[in-house]
């Protein structure tokens, strides 16, 4: 009997950098789909994200769960310190997810950022504070690689998030890995070029101090 490995889908619907972030050497999802449903994954777990179907359905990264942290572990973590925002650096700095973290008096704060700089979205976010960090991944953005037809089923087309531990996994696994060398292969396809890079007022970049919630959610969905 084969050993059932768990793999979690989605649509990337921006793949600016910033969700999932790929540089610094590992692959972090802090701020995104999955996080924002509370998806409780575990080490050993793995994430792919595809394009729409509009786009494709390609693979624009997959990676494996190392480990899961909250944010404030994460900021305060001497390994992610380049992953934290630079709001007018250049465009890897602009793309860091490191960027909450619970200050002397307890609340969450937010480092400026030309991410997530609106209420909706910093709720969003601090709902479920969790990054799932992987050493092993696959990113490759601009350069997002046809899923061969008898892996489709592993895609998932709508809004959300799914869970997917039949031996298909295994099997798209072994394909992907016996194909491709681990690591980053291409650039985020939404990453706009010298020219088109705003600079941000440090007045306008979205930092914060939010109230530490007491009841914070920390159940995970299935």
């Amino acid at each position: 009997m084969s050993t059932k490995v768990r793999l979690c889908s989605y649509v990337v619907k921006k793949d600016t950098g910033l969700a999932p972030n790929p540089f610094g050497n590992y692959c972090t999802l802090a701020v995104c789909t999955p996080n924002h449903m509370g998806i409780c994954a575990r080490e050993g777990d793995w994430f792919i994200g595809t394009q729409s179907v509009a786009k494709g359905n390609k693979l624009i990264y997959a990676m494996r769960v190392s480990e899961v942290l909250d944010f404030d572990e994460y900021y305060k973590d001497p390994r992610f310190q380049t992953k934290k925002p630079v709001v007018n650096g250049t465009w890897y700095q602009r793309c860091g997810d490191n960027m909450y973290y619970r200050d002397d008096s307890g609340q969450w704060s937010k480092l400026p950022s030309v991410h997530h700089r609106h209420k909706k979205q910093i709720d969003q976010d601090l709902k479920f504070p969790r990054v799932f960090v992987a050493e092993h991944f696959y990113y490759f953005g601009d350069k997002a690689i046809e899923i061969p037809p008898k892996y489709h089923k592993l895609i998932w087309k709508r809004q959300g998030c799914k869970w997917h531990d039949t031996d298909v996994v295994l099997d798209f696994l072994g394909w992907l890995q016996d194909n491709y060398t681990a690591g980053v292969h291409g650039e985020p396809s939404e990453m706009p070029k010298a020219a088109q890079v705003e600079i941000i007022p440090a007045n306008e970049a979205g930092s914060c101090s939010y109230p530490a919630n007491q009841e914070e959610r920390r159940k995970c969905a299935p």
